[in-house]
């Protein structure tokens, strides 16, 4: 496991994660909590729509810390509520006037890879380079091009915590506190990586980390659990200990 830090470290280290298991899930996960007892965690998923909004068919799953042992559940489990709460809220723990800052945007998106033949290739019925033709074509290609996303970013202390471009806002997604005296957020860079930064900017990366998502510190601040993709509808469940 390869750990980037710069030369004013955290006083935190976190170690390598390890796999604690492969699980197969319904839907998206878009919630993962731990319990207070750190034997169990729980996971919420739900069906994006052709918006990118989550808001179909919720699923919720507890599963073991010890090893990964996956099992429904029939309702978000009250312990898991109360997790979510504090680990989505857009405020600090170590203070009530630092927060993570949200900013709404829309970004044009641009046609990425050329047309294989046909008038497309050409730019126009004709073959005019200047592509001024008005076939349904041409009009479906420029229609292509001026596509517009939402894009929200988050940002604390100046860093990149957050980034969702043309899929819903999820508190909680891609960053999670650490428990008040550590100071410390986890959280998803935009290359999917997962890092760590105390309140005075000190960072820590875990370069080996990939397509990480909903990273969740437990409650006595001594592991890092978070999901990874790793083929249709299966997750790698990671943890990674802390020590101060």
């Amino acid at each position: 496991m390869v750990i980037t830090a710069p030369a004013l470290a955290l006083a935190l280290l976190v170690g390598a994660p390890a796999k604690t298991a492969t699980i197969e899930l319904k839907g998206e996960p878009i919630r993962l909590a731990w319990a207070a007892d750190g034997t169990q965690l729980a996971i919420a998923t739900g069906e994006r729509d052709k918006a990118g909004m989550v808001n179909n068919n919720p699923r919720f799953y507890v599963l073991s810390a010890a090893d990964g042992k996956l099992a429904p559940s029939p309702t978000w489990p009250e312990w898991a509520d109360k997790y979510w709460t504090w680990k989505s809220n857009n405020y600090t723990p170590w203070s009530s006037t630092t927060a993570i800052e949200a900013k709404s945007d829309v970004k044009t998106l641009n046609a990425t890879s050329a047309p294989m033949g046909g008038a497309l290739a050409k730019g126009s019925p004709s073959g005019d380079p200047s592509g001024g033709g008005t076939t349904a074509e041409e009009v479906a290609r420029h229609a292509y091009e001026r596509q517009q996303v939402n894009v929200v970013t988050l940002t604390l202390m100046g860093e990149t915590v957050g980034y969702f471009e043309g899929v819903q806002f999820i508190p909680g997604y891609t960053f999670g506190w650490a428990p008040k005296d550590l100071a410390s957020i986890a959280y998803v860079t935009q290359a999917g990586r997962l890092a760590v930064m105390d309140k005075d900017g000190k960072k820590q990366q875990l370069d080996d980390t990939k397509n990480a998502l909903l990273p969740a510190w437990s409650v006595d601040g001594t592991k890092i659990a978070f999901l990874q993709r790793s083929g249709k509808n299966k997750y790698d469940l990671f943890v990674a200990p802390v020590t101060k």
